[in-house]
């Protein structure tokens, strides 16, 4: 496998907009986004209302006015007074516009802290990033859910042990063709779970928490949450990450003493059964994946069939194409390029040895390049976000949505299904149209 860099400018989420959308869905929490009144309508236009009250939490904008100066202390004014008794947590959000008019998140955050007598954390995506330049849509999720981790209660791991549910000892056979793992020694009996992403697909947390409760592991929750309470992370906890565009909110659970599973991420067949077979190890649970994916393979066999040789190519837009695509070739698609936004080899590093060397994978990819690539290759369909669909359709080639297979829960086994059932339908509906012009 070749893992090739361009100078391309991948897509970019507001980062604003990004936020609210994962604040939202933290309980019992005040978010606080600082940025200027224009930035405030573009997250007003995204939300489809004003900032306010959320699922989770309250979502305020304090508004910067770039003609004042700006006075430190005056975002932890307001957050602690906001506060009040209405949150047990406060969240800081500064875009790049605050911290370029003089606000510093984090001070602001040390000091609203103090104030509110709260846990406080902040979240400033103008600050360095590990990937380089620029802001991503997966690089603000990351940081987010890293901030959000820092909020999470923390218990001795005697007190988790205790509130967990007994499983029983012992270790886990291997899963055969899906391959395996350098393991760690196994981790003490009944150890919880947490669930770490999942924010921007639904159901996909509840689905794999009850998988796990199948295999005899309890969850004790998701990060970011449902609805309910943050559950605790650190020392006792086992963490498992559902998505590959999250290595900073892993290391602040590292952190914090938690012991975060290193594996595949549960995309597909296989990515599931890895995943659930190798976070119940390090719980303390004995159980076996193999069987079950056998028999949701063989579940899939008429969607695999559907999508058995067709040529396959992953512009880059989510992050989520990895995962995807090893699922595909799997299933028995050719992949021809997989394009990423950004690509943390370390954090990732199960993800590419099981794709295999066959697979080009660009990095922040040029799309220029892409384009020229797509039209001398012609794939049966191009993965591709909103920047390179309308031309890429213009040019006569089939296109479907990264966020399409998002939005329809890549997570699980019934993930696998929907992905497979998803190509399905793209493929039926063009060679439907082709008939209809003959």
């Amino acid at each position: 496998m070749t893992i090739l860099n361009e100078s391309g400018i991948p897509d970019v989420l507001h980062p604003l907009h990004a936020a609210s959308g994962l604040a939202g869905r933290l309980p019992d929490t005040l978010v606080v986004i600082a940025g200027m009144r224009s930035e405030g309508h573009v997250v007003r236009s995204f939300r489809g209302g004003a900032p306010g009250d959320g699922p989770g939490g309250r979502i305020l904008f304090a508004a910067v006015d770039p003609g004042e100066p700006q006075q430190q202390g005056q975002l932890a004014n307001l957050a602690a007074d906001a506060a009040g008794r209405r949150a047990e947590k406060i969240l800081l959000v500064g875009g790049r516009a605050a911290s370029a008019l003089g606000v510093d998140v984090d001070f602001e955050a040390r000091l609203a802290a103090r104030k509110s007598g709260l846990p406080v954390a902040a979240v400033d995506f103008d600050a360095p990033h590990a990937a380089g330049p620029g802001v991503l849509s997966t690089d603000l999720e990351d940081r987010v859910l890293a901030a959000i981790v820092g909020l999470c209660p923390k218990r001795s791991t005697s007190e988790l042990v205790e509130a967990a549910s007994q499983a029983k000892r012992g270790g886990l056979f291997g899963l055969g063709g899906l391959g395996g793992r350098r393991r760690e020694p196994p981790a003490e009996q009944g150890r919880p779970v947490v669930l770490l992403g999942g924010a921007l697909s639904p159901g996909s947390a509840a689905g794999l928490a009850s998988e796990l409760a199948r295999a005899g592991v309890e969850s004790a929750g998701a990060v970011p949450s449902g609805g309910e309470d943050l559950p605790p992370v650190g020392e006792g906890t086992v963490v498992g990450v559902m998505d590959p565009n999250l290595g900073a909110a892993a290391n602040a659970a590292r952190e914090r003493g938690a012991r975060v599973v290193r594996t595949l991420m549960p995309i597909g067949v296989d990515g599931t059964a890895r995943f659930l077979q190798d976070v119940a190890e390090d719980a303390g649970a004995r159980t076996s994946e193999v069987a079950r994916a056998r028999e949701v393979w063989e579940e899939l066999g008429a969607l695999r069939a559907r999508v058995r040789g067709m040529r396959i190519f992953f512009a880059g837009d989510t992050g989520y194409e990895l995962p995807l695509a090893r699922f595909l070739a799997d299933a028995g698609a050719v992949v021809l390029e997989v394009g990423a936004p950004r690509l943390d080899r370390r954090f990732l590093a199960e993800e590419l040895q099981a794709l295999g060397q066959g697979v080009d994978v660009v990095v922040s990819p040029d799309w220029r390049g892409q384009m020229g690539r797509i039209e001398e290759l012609s794939p049966d369909v191009v993965v591709a976000g909103e920047g390179l669909h309308a031309p890429l359709v213009a040019r006569g080639h089939l296109c479907r949505s990264p966020q399409d297979f998002v939005r329809a829960g890549l997570h699980g086994y019934e993930g696998a299904r929907r992905i497979l059932e998803l190509l399905a339908r793209t493929f039926d509906r063009a060679e439907a149209l082709d008939a209809l012009s003959l």
